[in-house]
């Protein structure tokens, strides 16, 4: 029974570690076609015959492939919506041999043109949910970073308030005096937190993390705060209150991450500590272009950051 719960207790750390740590930067308005609530399961028999760190859809011959062949290395897509574009993005991604864990922000305005006829707003990697899903968009960014990638998490901003709440606020250094209002927003929003280190609510979290015009490179700081701001909630997730946590992020998901994903894992996270997670913006540049500023992807950057989760040399 005591090994039951264990095991029940380490697969809820990790189901918080590589799961919730998107949560909390996911604040999210969903669509009325997005249901809230449920934990949604892949029901093909493609998905069904895959291991749980596989993707049906990943090219396994490339040097990448070959290497994650030979470990076990769980990616998952995290989005957080705003209306109907994705707001934030990234891709966890944890070594469950090494028990270290990558974080890769992708900002929402990296250029990814799809059809030709498609305005410059559309050639945001924003617009790719919009247009064709989730399943198009885990497509996208495993052919942009060159990784397997199958797994995705979608979760509400509730969660962001209510889970923060649970762990009794998180503790953060506001760089600047944050002011900002929208009374067009639906509720109107109003944010005003002052500068300094800080345990900011629920609620003064996903203000925190919704800010970005006050920043010199706008989204680009957004990131770098909202990295910040997941590591001092992960040290606060391994607490005592993980059963509520749980309880409160399975309100609020939307995944394709199985139960029996997460019970794979429990073994997997014992050891594990926040000192051994990695966090980057995957490598690129502002660009202006057709109007607009765009983020234009450093293949050479991204091919490095992924040889070395992956432990392959890098060209000389």
């Amino acid at each position: 029974m005591i090994k039951h719960f264990l095991k029940f207790f380490l697969a809820s750390v990790t189901f918080i570690t590589v799961i919730l740590s998107g949560t909390s930067l996911a604040y999210i308005l969903f669509d009325n076609d997005v249901a809230i609530g449920t934990i949604k399961t892949i029901a093909s028999e493609k998905a069904e015959n895959l291991k749980f760190y596989e993707s049906g859809t990943f090219d396994y011959n490339s040097d990448v492939g070959k290497a994650a062949k030979n470990m076990k290395r769980f990616n998952v897509l995290v989005v957080g919506l705003e209306n109907k574009r994705t707001d934030t993005i990234m891709v966890v991604s944890y070594d469950m041999e090494n028990k270290k864990a990558d974080l890769i922000s992708i900002p929402r305005d990296t250029y990814n043109p799809r059809n030709e006829d498609d305005g410059p707003d559309l050639k945001k990697i924003n617009a790719v949910y919009s247009q064709e899903g989730i399943d198009e968009l885990v497509r996208t960014v495993q052919e942009i970073l060159g990784i397997p990638l199958e797994k995705y998490v979608v979760a509400d901003y509730d969660a962001v308030v209510d889970c923060v709440d649970i762990l009794g606020g998180v503790e953060v250094t506001v760089p600047f005096h944050m002011v900002y209002s929208d009374p067009y927003d639906d509720p109107p929003l109003t944010i005003d937190i002052p500068e300094g280190k800080q345990v900011l609510d629920g609620e003064q979290s996903l203000k925190f993390l919704r800010y970005r015009k006050g920043y010199d490179n706008q989204d680009l700081g957004r990131i770098d705060a909202q990295q910040q701001f997941i590591k001092s909630a992960l040290k606060k997730t391994m607490g005592l209150k993980l059963p509520a946590l749980v309880k409160e992020v399975y309100t609020h998901v939307k995944t394709n991450v199985r139960i029996t994903d997460i019970l794979n894992l429990a073994d997997d996270i014992s050891g594990f500590t926040v000192e051994n997670m990695s966090l980057c913006t995957m490598p690129g540049t502002e660009t202006p272009l057709e109007g607009l500023s765009f983020y234009i992807p450093d293949e050479e950057g991204i091919k490095g950051v992924v040889n070395n989760m992956y432990g392959i040399e890098n060209d000389e």
